[in-house]
């Protein structure tokens, strides 16, 4: 049984989690900040963690449905799709977990719903909208910006309010802020996946640089655009100054762009890891395994944790900012 939960854990990308979880760790502690209701925020946030990998996995159905369809999936990277391609799971296996979380998620949420008023519904209806939506988007070429709405302003949105029962422009601006990181993790994806989506004929933001080098360049200007926000919300003084020290995230911005450029050159080499890239679970155990999974896992976790880093930041300047 616990094997079983393991399983479909891993293969939901339970790596992503903290996209999720330090996300929501910023908006509750905006919450906290403002006397919020410590209960109502954490069944908002297993809420999010259930909607987070049905969408994951929803992903993986729709994209083997499409390799089958062109009869492009033995050109695949290892990493796409693996379990379903070598039968530990059916297409059929996975839409019903699919359904399990956001059965899950539709509890809690009513449950919220009934406790804290009808706004819940109206920021649970435009997430579902996002998510429901994402193929379209996808398919679009943008839906790294679907899932950037539905997991930025919307997520910060319905748990400021379960906690509190108001909203303000220092949320959405918070909110917008860390999504940008969240939306720089969805595309160091797709650039690790860039050849691959290429011959699928997979859109993403970054395929729409016709070389995948000058696409490394689109994240520097994700990544900026959240660093811009973040001094507009300082001078205008809705955050105090010492939410610049999220600056100090810049070098690891830096050194993601380069180790995407060493990916581009050299799908199998793997960076020396430092210090500072920790936390790093699992990754030895999946080097030993297939280095190439390795390699392309090493660069998630690098933009993970940016976003994980971030998040960190902005939570101490609102603590240090409110009282001292």
């Amino acid at each position: 049984m616990f094997k079983k939960i393991g399983f479909w854990l891993e293969n939901s990308r339970i790596f992503t989690l903290p996209m999720s979880i330090f996300s929501w760790l910023v908006v509750f502690t905006f919450g906290l900040t403002n006397n919020g209701n410590i209960l109502y925020g954490v069944l908002a946030l297993i809420g999010i963690c259930c909607c987070q990998l049905a969408t994951n996995l929803f992903d993986d159905y729709l994209d083997y449905q499409k390799l089958i369809k062109l009869g492009t999936l033995e050109h695949q990277t290892k990493s796409k799709c693996a379990y379903i391609t070598n039968g530990e799971a059916t297409l059929d296996d996975v839409l019903k977990v699919v359904i399990l979380y956001c059965v899950f998620a539709c509890i809690i949420g009513a449950f919220l719903l009934w406790k804290t008023g009808y706004p819940v519904a109206i920021f649970a209806l435009l997430g579902s909208i996002f998510v429901l939506t994402y193929a379209k988007w996808s398919s679009a070429g943008i839906g790294e910006i679907a899932v950037g709405s539905a997991f930025g302003p919307i997520l910060f949105g319905g748990v400021y309010w379960v906690m509190t029962q108001t909203y303000s422009m220092e949320v959405f601006l918070v909110g917008t802020i860390v999504v940008m990181f969240t939306i720089g993790l969805l595309y160091t994806n797709s650039l690790l996946d860039f050849d691959g989506d290429k011959v699928s004929h997979k859109k993403t933001l970054c395929s729409r640089f016709k070389d995948k080098d000058k696409a490394v360049s689109g994240l520097g200007i994700i990544y900026g655009c959240a660093y811009g926000l973040l001094i507009y919300a300082v001078v205008s003084k809705h955050f105090a100054p010492i939410f610049l020290i999220v600056f100090f995230t810049v070098p690891f911005v830096v050194e993601l762009m380069v180790s995407l450029l060493l990916f581009n050159e050299n799908k199998a080499y793997i960076p020396k890891k430092k210090l500072w890239h920790f936390p790093f679970e699992g990754f030895e155990k999946i080097k030993q395994k297939d280095e190439s999974i390795a390699s392309f896992r090493f660069r998630m976790y690098q933009a993970r944790n940016l976003m994980i880093y971030a998040s960190i930041l902005i939570c101490i300047a609102k603590i240090l900012s409110v009282y001292f």
